[in-house]
């Protein structure tokens, strides 16, 4: 199948399929929203309700996340009341972001192939991996951050800077993660002109702007002194690797139910986490400087081009983090979908499947005392299996063509 020369050759007017294929898509998850399962929804509840009762965050209570994400629980804690209704407003939120999601990867998909069978691919792979990951999909925020990191790449193809800097600004505010995507989002720019590049920093100082009065009113920045002590957590790469020597009796390592996750403890454990974070610093920053190098030798013309870009330094945020909650693997998915419109799909497939295997680590797990063998075996091959795809996008995108001259 030959690829479209163009990188919109086709219009996207929805029709009676698009619509059923995202009902379908989203049903299964509005359906879920009704459930009761809290995961870390009292804790969005709690936050929400103190502060709409006056207290002050970071002064009063702990707020533990960048200050957009308190505006995000606010809504669903007013029209829901109690525990119970914040629990399924917030996860109807959530659902409606999940379709946004779906909307774009299939109008993406049909902007890119038309009525091809592949047009279908990345919605139908995302859907699948959504149903399976619902039991923190809808019950942890990082959805909506994906949202706009997701809408930032489609922006910024579609030559709308100023909106891709604003949608890389507020997903930074509201989980930090995106903010790995900045330099090549300016490297995008810069290749095309002043003017992209003026637009583009444009967005993201309108996006930070309501940081400002916001200072004025808590200390929004107190949040960062939680995650620097934070330790290191059981999911992790280096964790895993860890908890594997403890099982063949090459180390020792307690298993801990910290504040805010499941960590390692012990003097191994605080050596790892202390490497753990100069890995993790130091393989963000390479992974951000080969995403600009290959978006700079050669300028992405598609939009599954500019997710490989893309999922290089997100790939390795996520998977050198001392911290790996399976929440995180949600802020690759949508990439990772948009990677399969075309070129190589093996490193799509892999990462999807991680994505969706996460949730054997907690099915008749030992999860909250310490896993055993056959669970261990599952988390050391999810994270390989995301650090292997992670290294192929990488190889891909160093390997690309020669530099061409600046337009």
């Amino acid at each position: 199948m030959s690829a479209p020369t163009s990188s919109a050759p086709f219009r996207f007017r929805p029709g009676p399929l698009h619509w059923l294929a995202l009902v379908v898509s989203v049903l299964p998850l509005a359906y879920y929203a009704f459930s009761p399962r809290a995961g870390d929804l009292y804790l969005y509840f709690r936050t929400a309700h103190a502060f709409l009762e006056g207290a002050t965050p970071n002064v009063d209570f702990r707020f533990e996340y960048p200050p957009y994400a308190l505006l995000w629980f606010v809504p669903a804690a007013w029209v829901g009341g109690d525990e119970r209704g914040f629990i399924l407003a917030f996860g109807l939120q959530l659902t409606l972001f999940d379709a946004c999601i779906k909307w774009l990867l299939l109008s993406e998909g049909v902007r890119r192939w038309g009525t091809s069978f592949r047009a279908w691919v990345p919605l139908a792979a995302y859907s699948v991996t959504s149903w399976i990951q619902s039991i923190h999909y809808l019950k942890r925020y990082d959805l909506i951050p994906a949202v706009f990191v997701l809408a930032a790449l489609v922006a910024l193809m579609r030559r709308r800077e100023g909106w891709a800097g604003v949608a890389l600004a507020v997903g930074t505010v509201t989980k930090l993660y995106p903010a790995v995507l900045v330099p090549l989002a300016l490297a995008v720019c810069w290749r095309r002109g002043l003017k992209p590049t003026r637009a583009l920093l444009t967005g993201l100082a309108v996006g930070v702007l309501p940081l400002l009065p916001l200072g004025l009113l808590w200390p929004w920045w107190r949040f960062a002194s939680f995650h620097v002590d934070r330790g290191l957590q059981v999911e992790s790469l280096s964790a895993g690797l860890l908890w594997a020597a403890k099982l063949l009796g090459l180390v020792q390592a307690q298993w801990v139910n910290a504040p805010a996750s499941y960590e390692l403890h012990g003097p191994a454990a605080e050596a790892v986490r202390v490497l753990t974070r100069y890995v993790w610093v130091a393989g963000s920053l390479l992974a951000a400087g080969v995403s600009v190098r290959g978006a700079w030798r050669k300028p992405p013309q598609h939009i599954e081009d500019l997710a490989r870009l893309a999922l290089v330094p997100l790939v390795a945020f996520v998977i050198l983090n001392p911290v790996l909650s399976p929440q995180y693997l949600i802020w690759l998915t949508g990439a990772a979908a948009l990677a399969l419109l075309s070129g190589a799909v093996g490193p799509s497939v892999v990462l999807l499947i991680a994505a969706a295997i996460t949730r054997g680590l907690f099915a008749g797990s030992t999860y909250y005392s310490g896993l055993q063998w056959p669970h261990t075996v599952l988390l050391l091959v999810r994270n390989g299996m995301v650090l292997g795809a992670g290294l192929a996008w990488a190889r891909e995108v160093w390997r690309q063509g020669a530099p061409t001259p600046p337009a």
